[in-house]
């Protein structure tokens, strides 16, 4: 599943954050959890990150260590040819059905 997060944070927590994040990446575990890719915004303050994930509960495991930090919004994504394909299938669906009333 893939995990779109957008990290929050005070600039004046940036070395906490950096000092933590260096540490969660050399001590967790991360099966079930890959980094995408991860973006800073030029302006300061936040970080973009592409999960792909196995379970939520990966995702929160890695986390954790950086929510009294930061506010964290994640939203689950797809890619979208994915999303085209499965709203091309959805739209047939709802056309077949319509057509047997």
């Amino acid at each position: 599943m893939l995990l779109l997060d957008i990290t929050t944070f005070d600039p004046e927590n940036t070395m906490e954050l950096f000092k933590r994040w260096e540490h969660v990446e050399k001590t967790y575990s991360q099966d079930g959890l890959k980094v995408i890719n991860q973006w800073f915004d030029a302006g300061g303050g936040r970080v973009v990150t592409l999960f792909d994930v196995e379970t939520v509960k990966d995702y929160l495991a890695y986390n954790l260590p950086f929510t009294d930090l930061c506010q964290i919004d994640v939203f689950p994504v797809i890619e979208a040819e994915d999303f085209k394909k499965f709203a091309v299938k959805q739209m047939q669906k709802l056309n077949n059905s319509d057509s047997q009333l």
